[in-house]
């Protein structure tokens, strides 16, 4: 029988393994952590200017403080955004702070790069300004993306470096749990590319790329094996997994399908009602 670890890449890289992986087959660092595209625990601002809160309806997670614009004109997007400087973060301290945690005879690592680049869109326009600048400048909208996705690769050499991850997940939550933020032809003409390119820039580093993204977005999962990823996490159960499955489930791990929004993550289940829901 494989050990854990060499079970969870195996299954990773789309290859026969021989039971079902678990979530503590991972160590997750990055995130959170990167003060330099979250601002500092507890809230504050980030390198580019925007600030995060740590609300309580968020559970003490970060969210873009509201009522902030750092882009009011896309169009002029070169003369008010303020790219961080990856040089500047102390990678080795980070790495002595998140690594204790790690187990490498058992776990895979996984470095969590949140605010990809339809999120930071929103966050330097604002959620609604952002929305209505993908529709009227998408060519402003998809130069901006792609500047972000340099600045994204740019950080990727530390990455390696520091880290040496088997994973790299980019957080771009681009759907609602009804639909997509835009239509599919809008995430495959403006978003998509700039998600390929990020794609290929980590396995050119000899990492793993998966997608991190919530809500239903099966309008674009068939997509996905061609934008480069290996692996589609948290999969919620909006979606028709088993479906996607069938159509592509040899060219991309499916790494979730639990009900995160559903009764048991907010109340005590016993151990037979928790075991009953993991198996359906």
């Amino acid at each position: 029988m494989m050990d854990r670890k060499e079970n969870f890449l195996h299954f990773v890289n789309h290859e026969p393994h021989d039971h079902i992986p678990c979530t503590t087959d991972v160590c997750m660092v990055g995130g959170n952590f990167e003060t330099f595209e979250n601002g500092p625990l507890g809230g504050g601002a980030d390198d580019f200017g925007c600030v995060w809160d740590a609300t309580e309806s968020a559970m003490g997670q970060g969210v873009p403080a509201p009522g902030q614009v750092l882009v009011t004109d896309v169009c002029d997007w070169k003369r008010q955004v303020r790219f961080p400087d990856p040089s500047k973060y102390d990678w080795k301290a980070q790495v002595d702070a998140q690594m204790g945690i790690y187990n490498p005879e058992t776990q895979v690592l996984d470095y969590g790069c949140w605010n990809g680049q339809f999120l930071r869109l929103m966050h330097l326009l604002g959620f609604d300004n952002g929305l209505l600048a993908l529709a009227m400048e998408p060519e402003a909208c998809s130069e901006l993306m792609g500047a972000i996705t340099d600045y994204r690769i740019s950080t990727l050499d530390y990455i390696k470096k520091y880290f040496n991850p088997d994973i790299v997940t980019i957080y771009d939550d681009v759907a609602t749990t009804a639909n997509l933020f835009m239509s599919p032809a809008t995430y495959q003409e403006i978003i998509a590319p700039h998600h390929k390119k990020w794609f290929d820039a980590v396995r050119e580093r000899d990492m793993i790329p998966s997608f991190h993204i919530c809500g239903k977005c099966e309008s674009i999962i068939p997509g996905l094996p061609a934008e480069g990823t290996n692996m589609w996490e948290i999969c919620e159960v909006t979606n028709d997994i088993v479906e996607f499955q069938k159509q592509v489930g040899d060219k991309l791990a499916f790494f979730g399908g639990y009900p995160m929004n559903g009764k048991f993550a907010y109340t005590d289940p016993t151990e037979e009602e928790l075991r009953k829901s993991v198996r359906d």
